[in-house]
């Protein structure tokens, strides 16, 4: 659009950052995917471990002796034992590979609560049926939780895509413009352009009053909701740019404004 644009390209001028949102949360929507899978995974295993036939934990079973001097069947120390443990294994195995967290202990804590995990800990010894009703009540609570995430990832990637298609839009229309150099356009095509400039500076604001009016919105679903302005630093909090499509939106715009200077620069020189 300017006398220099022809030597080094639109593109040059615009580092994008769109492209890479929408990668970023097109492979985090995959992954909270996945998890989905594995709470579900978790709890069909949960649903199958063995409880403490009485119902209560392995502590109140070691003191239930019958009058015979033996246990009651299936309220054995070991085998509550075993059950808090398989709990925990199937934890390991499901969901743990998609927590964040830095320890087994810390990523139970945060995925189930540390109630429940302080209650599947070996010190606790024991696997009553209100456990298992409780872990199993938490893991489908977290499939919805993540279910709603995965939702509201994929709609951000839907909307960095329309947004993203919109600055394709713009980009391919400066750069078929600066093949011809400002020289050799007339005083109503040069005016014609200016007035082109200015539509897609009013495209930009419009895109980036929306983009903001989106943030602050709270998607739910039921009891559980997510600000958007959480889901976005969740996305792009690794992100030179907090806000990528919002840093997009002013960086074109200030390229805009640069075409619309130099246009009129133009449309002095032949006034």
């Amino acid at each position: 659009m300017t006398d220099q644009f022809p030597t080094r390209g639109v593109e040059a001028s615009l580092d994008r950052r769109t492209p890479a949102a929408m990668e970023r949360a097109a492979s985090e929507r995959d992954r909270i995917e996945e998890k989905v899978a594995a709470f579900g995974e978790f709890r069909e295993r949960v649903a199958d471990v063995p409880t403490d036939a009485s119902g209560r934990g392995s502590r109140s079973a070691q003191s239930g002796r019958s009058a015979g001097g033996a246990l009651a069947v299936g309220t054995t120390a070991s085998s509550s034992t075993d059950s808090a443990a398989t709990v925990r294994e199937a934890f390991g195995e499901t969901v743990l590979p998609y927590a964040d967290a830095d320890s087994m202990q810390e990523a139970m804590a945060d995925e189930l609560s540390p109630e429940l995990t302080a209650a599947l800990s070996p010190a606790a010894g024991g696997f009553s049926t209100g456990l298992k009703r409780q872990l199993v009540s938490r893991a489908d609570q977290r499939r919805k939780e993540c279910r709603l995430l995965a939702d509201g990832i994929e709609g951000e990637r839907e909307r960095v895509r329309e947004i993203a298609d919109e600055l394709d839009r713009m980009l391919d229309w400066l750069a078929t413009a600066d093949e011809t150099p400002l020289l050799q356009l007339g005083f109503e095509e040069l005016r014609a352009r200016h007035d082109r400039l200015a539509e897609f500076r009013e495209t930009c604001d419009r895109l980036a009053a929306e983009r903001q009016a989106a943030i602050r919105e709270t998607r739910n679903d039921g009891l559980t909701g997510i600000r958007e302005a959480e889901l976005i630093d969740h996305l792009y909090g690794e992100f030179g740019d907090d806000h990528p499509v919002l840093a997009d939106l002013a960086e074109l715009d200030a390229l805009l404004a640069d075409c619309q200077r130099a246009v009129r620069k133009h449309l002095s020189a032949r006034v």
